[in-house]
């Protein structure tokens, strides 16, 4: 179980932002004892170490594996649901998840966009245009298996800075791993790693936009904005004290499902770079997966949006998302390589007046149920529909 993951609090400086200083230089690895044997001549005797076939360390490979999960948007139908079917005693999600809740807990690490605030107790939940969701929401998603929570978006600053100061509070006092924004320096520094067989996994979070909002210039509060070198510095910190380097990058154009060329272009680099998983979100619909290979023999995977875990929104291509799970496999003196990609079709399902609001795999619904679903008050809902869609992206096959 992810029982087994350890927080890695990092010394190692990262830049998230702007700010970049120099850092101690990282140990080198201990060396690989080999047998000995003695070797003599005449006149003198000598040891010389011999390394023999027999005597070489094993070459070994490990993989871990990964889930990302796109933008978990948190719209009041969402919220008030919750609060109904919990009856008074707080809020009950099990509902609205039910449908994909075994997709969370499938693989060794789990990341989630969480595109919606989460304050403490103190903030009333809100919904479009500035979201904060009820905490109820994130110890629920913990509860299901998410190991990471991604929250540098463009609703990060919803509730302003002491509202975001109250988000972060929320997540530490829980012992959630939260990336993309940051308390201070120090705490930008340090790194986030997960620890997984051995294996060390750090995770990096950036956003294009903030909608228009920005932090004091005297607050200490920082948030991971995209820059192309900032990312590309960040990554190459990162890879020098773990073996595993995810970037969560919320970017594109919101509603547009034609990834642009800047992005395949920094996707890219970031691989080059040494990212091995380029996890997109931000659009509110889907985009496609590719897998990048690398100069170095390797490979890295790029989704470059997974669209809406789940939403309330009103068009038909916001309804439809997907879960993305990938190993990466680490072999002594080779360049990692992605594995067991696997996408997963979901669809969000509403009754009439965005009542009723519900996951299912793709592979659960049928087209009695996308011909009876709420959003066909507002736009074009088919069966039909979806598979052209996802076959449109490349992803109604990705498995075959």
């Amino acid at each position: 179980m992810k029982k087994l993951l350890s927080v890695i609090a990092s010394v190692f400086v990262l830049c998230s932002c702007t700010k970049v200083s120099e850092t101690d230089a990282v140990p080198a690895m201990e060396s690989v004892e080999t047998e000995t044997s003695a070797v003599t001549t005449t006149a003198v005797t000598t040891e010389t170490t011999v390394t023999t076939a027999e005597t070489q360390p094993p070459v070994t490979a490990k993989t871990v594996t990964f889930t990302a999960l796109g933008d978990n948007l948190i719209h009041s139908s969402i919220y008030k649901q919750a609060a109904r079917r919990a009856e008074g005693n707080g809020y009950d999600f099990e509902y609205a998840y039910a449908g994909a809740a075994d997709l969370l807990d499938r693989t060794d690490i789990t990341v989630l966009n969480q595109e919606t605030l989460i304050c403490n107790d103190k903030y009333e939940p809100s919904t479009y245009p500035r979201f904060n969701s009820p905490t109820a929401l994130g110890d629920y998603m913990a509860e299901l298996g998410v190991d990471v929570f991604t929250i540098a978006n463009n609703h990060t600053l919803d509730m302003g800075t002491d509202g975001l100061s109250a988000c972060l509070d929320y997540y530490d006092e829980r012992g959630m791993i939260r990336v993309g924004a940051y308390r201070n320096e120090e705490d930008m520094e340090n790194i986030r790693i997960l620890e997984k067989d051995g294996m060390k996994v750090s995770f990096l979070c950036y956003t294009e936009s903030l909608n228009g909002l920005s932090l004091p210039a005297d607050s200490p509060l920082i948030i991971g904005r995209y820059d192309r070198d900032t990312v590309i510095n960040d990554i190459k910190r990162a890879k020098e004290i773990s073996d595993i380097c995810i970037v969560s990058l919320h970017w594109g154009l919101e509603n547009s499902g034609t990834v642009e060329d800047y992005q395949r272009d920094a996707a890219k680099e970031f691989a080059e770079a040494g990212a091995d998983a380029i996890i997109g979100n931000h659009p509110h619909v889907l985009r496609e997966v590719e897998i990048i290979e690398t100069s170095d023999g390797g490979s890295a995977i790029c989704a470059y949006s997974l669209g809406n875990f789940i939403s309330a929104q009103s068009v038909g291509t916001n309804l439809i998302g997907g879960v993305l799970d990938f190993g990466v496999t680490v072999e002594d003196g080779a360049a990692n390589v992605i594995c067991d990609e696997e996408f997963t079709p979901i669809v969000t399902h509403y009754d009439g007046n965005f009542s009723n609001v519900r996951l299912y795999k793709l592979s659960d619904y049928t087209p009695e149920m996308a011909l009876s679903h709420g959003v066909r008050a507002n736009s074009r809902f088919d069966y039909d529909y979806i598979i052209e869609y996802l076959t449109g992206k490349g992803l109604y096959n990705l498995n075959d």
